[in-house]
Formats: structure tokens, C-alpha cells, sequence
């Protein structure tokens, strides 16, 4: 073959990929009539119709008869509609004081949580490993459905596609196996992510950033992640770190962080750093839920506080748009309340930061998401379906490993 040149698409491939574009527009969007689908994916209604007739076969959408048509008159057309008993991934968000781990079906149903809070020696990669594993099976068993994979959130810098969190400092993880001690325990297929790539995936794709090519999401829980958003495909970098919003310096002679760095944006609006502002100002023994709703309420000095915290993540942000240029930021966490009672303080930041040429309007969006990092720990788990759904008979997880 000359240099540059490609071979042709084989017809199983086109099939594989047509397959692909319908199941996918059917797990994110949920029911849909056949025309819709036509009109949506640029297939003709022929090949739609054999597109869902493979997938009703196998077992992953069913076809349902409204009772009447949008019009009121007519035949009405056919529904397909995600079969929700077929199969189901294990989505599972392990945060610096608590952990979640759920069923999620096709659509991104939940079928079953369960939830408990890191104390003490529990909180080792072994022990969290050990009871997420027992969790899944159980979540498993109750489902009565067919588990297709394992997503897993972490507030740490990832190894991927090794699953390795190489730098988990709120959890004091330093390059632990996390994607091995899962697979070990539950004989399945596991990928691990940051919490912040995966909130902004989940945003990107079922929430307030759907309509966005371009963005970057802002994390605050108890440090600051980011997730980046290039071309509708999430950014990860060479080993998968892109994003590390938290550990980029806004100040070079600021505070030390934990990182060794001085200066990041965490030191100034993470959540230690925000209570100890608000503490500097007099508030006594603030928590953050306090802070927010005292300042929401008319309080000048919390409201200060929180307009000091928004003019410093504006000028965080303006750095990341500078290299980025994006359509949008979204706010996810304890961030999403800040922008909400400071948007015009972080405006400010956002926009002295900034040189004229780079000045153009930036959408900022409040994340609507509630457990963002869970919904995009479930989304990474179906993307291995998701891709190819004639594979899925040999995608199933085998059974329980004891």
C-alpha cells in the first residue's frame, strides 16, 4: 500500500460504528421513534430499522408502540427504547471522606447505591478495594442483569490505562493499583479516572455542557481538579494528568501547597483555604455550607469572603483560557456556589487576567450534575459497549469472583 494511503472500511466495521452511533443516542438521550433516530444520526430508515433489529437481538433496546401519535393522528412510529434489565455497570466514586458505588443500567438508570464514609485504617487502597468489591457483587446479584464493566472515580492523578493513582494526596494514596485490585477481586473489566475528567464527561454528556465542543470544568470538593473538554473528546495528556487546574501557581510568592509547589489555585480556593478566610474574617467556626448561605442571605462579610474566593479562581481560570480557549467553563462542587454568589468578582478575575485579543465572551455554567464524578465513572464503564456492541457476548463478566 503507497505510502498515506487507507484501506477501505470493511463492512463489518461500518456496521460496527452504525451500531455504535445508535446505541450511544439511545443511552444518552433515552426513548426515541425511529425517524428521530434517522434524523438524528444521518442514517436512512432502512438501515436504521437493521440496526435496531440487532440490537433488540441483542437484548440491549426494545421496541414499544405509543399509544397515539405526537400529532394526535395517524400511525404512531415505533419506540426504541434502552432495555434497562439487560445489562448494568458498576460505577463507583471514592472521595476523600466517603464512597459510592452504584448499579447504573442503559440510559444511566440507577439501579442500586450503596454508600459508606472512609474512618480510620479503612481508609487503605486495600480495605476501599475489599469493600467496593463486595459492594459490586452485591449490587450485581440484586440487579439480576449482566455487568459489562467497572468505572472508577479518584480525586488523583491517573495512570491510565494502567489504572495507577499516582498522587492521591487527600487520601495520602501514592501510586497504588487501584484498576489491579479491583480486577483481581472482581474478574472484570475496570478503568479508573479523575474525578474531574469525569464530572466534566458526565456534564458534557447529560448535563449543562452538552452543547459545548470546548470547555474546561472547576472541582471543588476538598482540593480543586479540572477536566478539559477538546473537540467533544475529554483531554488527557500523554500518561493521562491534563488538568491539574488545582496545582497550576496564581501566585508566585504564595503559600505552600502540599504539592511543593507555592501559590496554587488550591491554596486560594480550595476548601481549607476558604474556611480559613472565612475564619481570618471573623466567622466563627465557619463550615462551608454556613459560609455559603450566610453570604446568600446578606451577610456583607461572608459575602466579601466568597467575592475575595471568586476573584481568585478568576484568575486561575483566565490562565487555563489563555491555553485553552474555551466556549465555556462549568463549576462543579463547593465552585459551583461560588460562581453562583460571586459570578461578577470572578468575572473580574477572569477578565483582568486576560489580554484584549482574548477577551471574547466565556459561558460560565453552574454543574447541574449533583454526583457528576459517579455518573462519568459510569459513563467510562459503558464505553467499551458502547464502542462495540456486536462484542457485547464476549464483554460479560463471567460471574462472581469470591
Amino acid at each position: 500500500m503507497p505510502p498515506g494511503a487507507r484501506s477501505a472500511a470493511r463492512p463489518e466495521q461500518i456496521r460496527r460504528h452504525n451500531l455504535s452511533v445508535v446505541l450511544r443516542h439511545v443511552h444518552l438521550h433515552g426513548a426515541v421513534s425511529r425517524p428521530e433516530l434517522a434524523r438524528s444520526t444521518g442514517l436512512n430508515r432502512s438501515t436504521i430499522g437493521a440496526l435496531v433489529g440487532d440490537l433488540v437481538e441483542l437484548g440491549m433496546v426494545i421496541q414499544a408502540n405509543p399509544t397515539r401519535s405526537r400529532d394526535g393522528a395517524g400511525r404512531p412510529p415505533y419506540l426504541v427504547v434502552p432495555r434497562l434489565g439487560s445489562v448494568h455497570v458498576i460505577a463507583v466514586d471514592i472521595d476523600v471522606a466517603r464512597v459510592q458505588v452504584a448499579a447504573v443500567g442503559l440510559s444511566g438508570s440507577v439501579l442500586g447505591k450503596i454508600e459508606w464514609h472512609l474512618v480510620g485504617c479503612d481508609r487503605s487502597a486495600v480495605k476501599v478495594a475489599d469493600r467496593v468489591a463486595a459492594a459490586a457483587r452485591e449490587l450485581t446479584a440484586a440487579t439480576g442483569s449482566t455487568r459489562v464493566g467497572v468505572g472508577v472515580s479518584l480525586p488523583a492523578m491517573i495512570d491510565n490505562p494502567r489504572g495507577i493513582a499516582v498522587y492521591a494526596p487527600n487520601l495520602q494514596w501514592s501510586n497504588e493499583p487501584v484498576g489491579d485490585l479491583l480486577r483481581e477481586r472482581l474478574d472484570d473489566h475496570v478503568v479508573v479516572g479523575n474525578d474531574a475528567d469525569l464530572a466534566a464527561l458526565a456534564e458534557h454528556r447529560r448535563g449543562v455542557a452538552a452543547g459545548f465542543a470546548d470547555l474546561v470544568y472547576v472541582l471543588g470538593r476538598v482540593g480543586v481538579g479540572g477536566g478539559v473538554i477538546i473537540g467533544g473528546e475529554l483531554l488527557r495528556g500523554s500518561r493521562g494528568y491534563a488538568g491539574e487546574i488545582g496545582h497550576m501557581s496564581v501566585q508566585a510568592n504564595g503559600p505552600v501547597c502540599h504539592c511543593g509547589n507555592r501559590g496554587c489555585l488550591e491554596e486560594y480556593v480550595g476548601e481549607a483555604a476558604i474556611l480559613r478566610a472565612a475564619g481570618a474574617a471573623g466567622i466563627p467556626s465557619p463550615e462551608l455550607g454556613t459560609l455559603f448561605d450566610r453570604a446568600g442571605a446578606g451577610d456583607e462579610v461572608a459575602a466579601e469572603v466568597v467575592a475575595s474566593i471568586g476573584q481568585w479562581l478568576g484568575r486561575g481560570l483566565s490562565n487555563i483560557s489563555h491555553v485553552l480557549n474555551p466556549q465555556a467553563i462549568v463549576a462543579g462542587g463547593h465552585l459551583a456556589e461560588v460562581l453562583r454568589l460571586a459570578e461578577p468578582s470572578l468575572r473580574i478575575g477572569l477578565q483582568r487576567g486576560m489580554v484584549t485579543i482574548g477577551r471574547a465572551p466565556i459561558t460560565l455554567l453552574q454543574g447541574r450534575i449533583r454526583e457528576a464524578p459517579l455518573v462519568g465513572a459510569a459513563e467510562l464503564a459503558y464505553e467499551r459497549l458502547l464502542a462495540a456492541p456486536d462484542l457485547m457476548p464476549t464483554l460479560v463478566h463471567s460471574g462472581p469472583a469470591e
